[in-house]
């Protein structure tokens, strides 16, 4: 292959291009000028794609911000619609459910016009009777609703472990720590209070589980308050919608620590027993695994 010498470029400088066989020299350089044109003109054509692509994310972000503020305006749709179905439940239990409701509502509203006419202005006085009988329909709705759903609940194995679990604060549940053959259950609760047992059942059943229950962790419960209750109709029982009232009366004794390190002993006594199988061990095996 020889060297020759072209004209010089637009710098004045010589340009120096390989000769093939044939004499030809350009026909390459055009060939790669003209491949790289067609690549530059793919590099554009993929930019305008993904420019497209780009718009085209731009133009699906509109409906997603649209479908969240459907989503924000939806929430008070389902708690309307909750309600609704809370209402209808507790009704076909408790149909004076509606009318005690419409009394928590009128009380205050009369109560406001009252003073509205007699002591100032009615305009002030209506509005403050309005949103206080609004609070005290929901007060007493609320109420009720609870009062059902305890009556649907008594009487049922784990009732008492329900209503713990619904409560606030720290209430640290351990449930069914001690069950009997006539589902006779007793649950474990940790809080400041201390150490609270509580038995569910009918006849002697749920005391004798008491008992055991108090003789196995006295040791490790030391010096904190052991408290226990069997809910009942019974004497000397607890009634399932007095629970919770029982249980928030309770002296605070121990602090946020004690409780932890309460709970953690507990945790380790109460621990799952290895599925080791009892009675004696069997010997004079034979390979074959059956016993001589």
């Amino acid at each position: 292959m020889a060297l020759r010498r072209k004209p010089s470029g637009a710098g004045g400088e010589p340009v120096l291009a390989a000769a093939g066989k044939d004499g030809t020299s350009g026909g390459g350089a055009s060939r790669r000028s003209g491949q790289s044109g067609g690549t530059g003109k793919g590099a554009a054509r993929a930019s305008g794609t993904g420019g497209g692509s780009r718009g085209a994310d731009r133009g699906e972000k509109s409906p997603d911000a649209g479908g969240g503020r459907k989503g924000a305006g939806g929430g008070g749709t389902s708690k309307l619609a909750q309600i609704r179905l809370v209402y209808k439940i507790t009704r076909e239990r408790d149909p004076s459910v509606l009318w005690w409701s419409l009394l928590g509502l009128a009380v205050p509203v009369v109560v406001g016009v009252l003073l509205g006419v007699f002591v100032g202005p009615l305009y002030l006085w209506l509005p403050i009777a309005i949103l206080l009988g609004v609070v005290v329909a929901l007060n007493v709705f609320s109420r009720r609703v609870q009062r059902t759903a305890y009556a649907e609940m008594e009487g049922k194995p784990g009732a008492a472990a329900g209503v713990v679990e619904r409560m606030r604060g720290d209430w640290r549940l351990t449930p069914a720590v001690g069950v009997n053959r006539h589902q006779d259950v007793v649950h474990r609760v940790v809080c400041r209070a201390g150490v609270v047992l509580i038995a569910e059942g009918r006849g002697r059943g749920p005391r004798e589980l008491l008992v055991a229950e108090k003789r196995r962790i006295r040791k490790i419960v030391g010096e904190a308050p052991l408290t226990d209750y069997i809910v009942g109709t019974g004497e000397g029982e607890i009634p399932l919608p007095k629970l919770q009232s029982t249980l928030m009366r309770m002296r605070r004794e121990l602090r946020k620590r004690d409780v932890d390190a309460l709970e953690r002993r507990l945790r380790a006594v109460s621990a799952p027993a290895l599925p080791i199988p009892k009675g004696p061990i069997p010997r004079n095996i034979s390979r074959g695994g059956r016993p001589r």
